[in-house]
């Protein structure tokens, strides 16, 4: 069993506290990995909000009336005084993550989120809510100079990373078969554009012989997979530039190549200026991927479609 708790306030009662005062502020967080007692039972509620994940493993989760089975990948969030009950469900070990937050901005901050009117959200499974809540606790368990404002800072992209995972979630359901298939490639060859990538490998990934692959890409982006990756490579190269005092092997070796003067041939051809020479030029605007395409967090926009 693993665990990490930290309080702001003690919570004898598990009753919570309510606030007037702060715009938004955590009473309590914790992680908890296998808890064997791990059951919460609390027919009145608490006077706070409760949002939590689910890493890992299943639960039995009641938040008002609404009772559910929950597999690893679901936020559920708790209002002032709903009954809220929570328990391991099946043999595998859980991993989850809650919080209690209080202040008179919740409300309005949920409602902004569209996660107001309901208890349930499936994010899937993922590194990020883990990534937040892991860093909140840091600065609830070290209670350095300005912690409480800077949790509440990371509460707040904490439920807006649960809204934009709904929203990409809802985007990925609509796209075509050939869409969706690229979009998965796309992901994988955004979180791993610095390795050696091969048109082999994607289209592997894809479930297409390469030539096919190589077609479907192209149609969709203009460019063959092995020009894509190019551009993108540079254009990470480029933010490098532009926002770090790294030297240019540095940044060539960074962004997937290992070779520096084969880095600066293809930098001018494809920028027409040198990497030392567009380090000097001032910022330019970013050229934007497909619009169905998902950067490097994930996210894609159909706005045009």
């Amino acid at each position: 069993m693993k665990y990490q708790y930290a309080y702001r306030v003690a919570d004898l009662i598990d009753s919570g506290n309510h606030s007037r005062e702060d715009y938004l502020i955590i009473n309590s967080i914790g992680y908890e990995y296998d808890e064997p007692a791990g059951v919460a039972n609390r027919e009145k509620g608490r006077l706070d909000f409760l949002l939590s994940y689910l890493h890992s493993g299943s639960m039995k989760v009641r938040i008002g009336d609404d009772e559910r089975t929950i597999p690893a990948g679901t936020v559920f969030i708790g209002k002032p005084f709903e009954r809220q009950f929570y328990a391991k469900s099946g043999k595998e070990p859980t991993g989850s993550y809650w919080l209690h937050f209080t202040g008179y901005g919740v409300t309005d901050l949920l409602i902004k989120a569209k996660l107001w009117n309901d208890s349930f959200f499936f994010t899937g499974v993922n590194d990020d809510i883990p990534r937040l809540f892991a860093r909140i606790i840091e600065e609830e368990v070290e209670r350095q100079p300005s912690f409480e404002h800077i949790s509440a800072s990371l509460l707040q992209e904490l439920i807006f990373t649960v809204t934009r995972k709904l929203a990409i979630r809802e985007q990925v359901e609509r796209l075509n078969p050939q869409e969706l298939m690229l979009y998965t490639s796309f992901n994988l060859l955004h979180k791993n554009y610095a390795r050696k990538l091969t048109v082999q490998d994607l289209a592997a990934q894809a479930g297409f012989s390469a030539s096919r692959y190589t077609s479907i890409f192209k149609a969709h982006t203009g460019l063959s997979p092995q020009q894509y990756l190019i551009q993108y490579r540079l254009r990470k190269a480029k933010d490098l530039m532009r926002h770090t005092q790294l030297n240019i092997r540095q940044i060539a070796s960074l962004v997937g190549f290992d070779d520096q003067l084969y880095f600066s041939r293809l930098f001018k051809k494809y920028e027409g200026v040198a990497p030392l020479d567009y380090r000097k030029q001032p910022p330019e605007e970013t050229a934007a991927p497909p619009n169905w395409a998902p950067d490097e967090t994930g996210q894609s926009d159909q706005s045009g479609e």
